[in-house]
């Protein structure tokens, strides 16, 4: 329980401090101003880091203070959000940057002993202080700039080090290292309640004070987990899951110093630059390095336990390909945008926006996900082996309820309790479905192509609707991602109850709800009656039969 209010603390004391902070960060002169190097055409708050840092401090130091480690992470943490806010406020020479994040890597690796202990290739043998402390210090300063200097577009560095910090707390719950976990879990919480405001168009900036206690706090944990003499994972496994920031800082920094500029000197040559020159819009180039580095992390968790040989072997390839498509892409001016107007949309939005102006295939996907979904709910309240009781119990609670709305209600949009009930009863539904299938055996088969049609159809609907009310966005990616993910991993105690594929049905079929009830428009009653009847047969079948 510890571990999941910590996340839980941390998400929502992130979220409520959003705000307030938004409303005073004019008057305390952290805001981030359009520039040459800014996506951004608005002035913005870059004091979300504020908010992250005690988000994700609190639980942690309710939890596992008096640990000699966490008491220097978090005084790191502390130290980090100073240099950070200060120099969000007054632009500092990177020279006053680097001392503050110097201050806080000797606090965490010197009175915390948070070092590397083993190198990829050295075996179990432990290094000796005199270098164990120096090559920790370079590491966490290295990660600590590699994720504030991919903080370029909305949501970006806080979604990719979730993923990072996701596969940590993995790592460490099989490691039994609750202490790696439990931070892990913290920070992460945070990060979700910051994109809640983040994901694009940005309303609030995380601002270096946020960006650099990403980096800080991922790169410490790397170290925790993967890097004392007692660990049993592969110690190049960080090449993994920190792969993406880690090449992004070193082809940028190369380019710099092979044009006789400073490592340091600001640009748009960074791997989001390059997407965004390639024509992508700003929601496209986060998706697809959201994709990149999932896909990282899963080969993380995948790889744990192999030589290090694979694992470096496995990342100096993805860095070639990473590394020859984009050279490929400067050299022969691979562009999709046929034109040098700013104002031109590229050739991939302009081909999206003509398939939403025609309007065929949206009404499609809408048809789709309506019949989709209302097939599914009555053929599962129809076919299931058995209802249980309870379930019966909750049923006619449910249709009571809504019956007493109805009249207010009818032709209207689905209301608040319409749509917990609606979700209620999906999740109804898919578990009967899983538990007493009765009939439904005889259509596993089709199963997956029938979810796979409806999650089509999903895409599809959300992709190109007019409709402003619900947007698919990045954040969407995360969440589906996590909750497809992490219950079908097989070391874990979720795949053996088989959640994995019951979470991946209730993800669909809440999307396709959602579409079918804010695209459809006048036919609110027609999906009102499939959820009534469904209710009143598994109401009748739980407590009659």
């Amino acid at each position: 329980m510890a571990l999941f209010f910590s996340f839980l603390i941390a998400m929502f004391v992130t979220m409520l401090l959003i705000p307030p902070l938004m409303r005073s960060a004019q008057r305390m002169h952290v805001v981030d101003f359009p520039g040459e190097r800014k996506v951004h055409c608005e002035p913005i708050p870059r004091i979300g880091g504020v908010a992250m840092v005690v988000g994700a401090v609190l639980p942690i130091a309710m939890w596992l203070v008096p640990q000699r480690e966490v008491i220097a992470l978090l005084i790191g943490m502390g130290v980090i959000l100073v240099f950070g806010v200060w120099d969000d406020r007054r632009d500092l020479d990177y020279r006053i940057k680097f001392f503050g994040q110097l201050i806080a890597a000797l606090v965490v690796v010197v009175y915390g002993e948070v070092r590397i202990e083993t190198l990829p290739f050295g075996g179990l043998q432990p290094l000796p202080p005199g270098l164990s402390i120096p090559l920790t210090v370079f590491a966490l300063l290295g990660i600590t700039n590699a994720i504030n200097l991919a903080d370029g577009l909305d949501g970006l560095a806080g979604g990719t080090t979730l993923l990072s910090l996701g596969a940590i707390a993995l790592l460490g719950y099989l490691q039994n290292d609750l202490s790696v976990v439990m931070i892990a879990l913290a920070v992460i919480g945070s990060i979700l309640g910051f994109l809640r405001f983040n994901t694009y168009p940005a309303r609030i900036f995380m601002g270096d004070g946020g960006s650099q206690f990403l980096g800080f706090s991922v790169g410490a944990l790397v170290v925790m987990l993967t890097y004392d003499t007692h660990s049993a994972l592969s110690s190049a496994l960080p090449l993994l899951l920190l792969g993406l920031p880690i090449l992004d800082t070193l082809m940028v920094m190369t380019q710099r110093m092979l044009e006789r500029r400073s490592p340091f000197s600001p640009d748009k040559n960074h791997i989001h630059h390059k997407l965004l020159a390639l024509g992508l819009d700003h929601y496209e180039a986060v998706f697809l390095i959201y994709a990149v580095q999932a896909s990282l992390v899963l080969a993380a968790y995948s790889l744990r336990y192999q030589a290090d040989e694979l694992i470096v072997a496995i990342y100096v390839a993805f860095c070639a390909g990473v590394w020859s498509f984009l050279s490929c892409a400067t050299r022969y001016d691979w562009r999709l945008r046929p034109g040098q107007d700013a104002q031109e949309r590229s050739y991939v939005s302009r081909k999206l926006r003509w398939l939403r102006n025609d309007g065929g295939l949206v009404q499609a996907a809408f048809g789709i996900a309506a019949a989709g979904v209302a097939l599914y709910l009555l053929a599962g309240a129809t076919l299931s082996e058995a209802v249980s009781i309870d379930i019966g119990i909750l049923a006619l609670v449910l249709l009571l309820t809504l019956s007493t709305i109805y009249k207010a209600q009818r032709a209207k949009p689905f209301n608040w309790v319409e749509r917990g009930a609606t979700y209620v009863l999906i999740t109804c539904i898919v578990y009967l479905a899983q538990t007493k299938p009765g009939v439904f055996i005889a259509l596993q088969s089709y199963s997956m192509l029938y979810f796979g049609a409806l999650a089509a159809a999903v895409m599809v609907g959300f992709r190109f609707s007019r409709e402003k009310t619900f947007k698919m966005t990045p954040l969407d990616f995360l969440v589906i991602f996590i909750a497809l993910t992490v219950p079908n991993l097989p070391e874990l105690y979720f795949a053996q109850l088989g959640l994995g594929e019951s979470v991946a049905k209730i993800i669909v079929l809440f999307y396709g709800a959602e579409l079918v009830l804010i695209n459809v428009a006048r036919r609110h009653d027609s999906l009102r009656w499939v959820l009534y009847a469904c209710l009143a047969i598994l109401s009748v079948r739980g407590l009659l039969v």
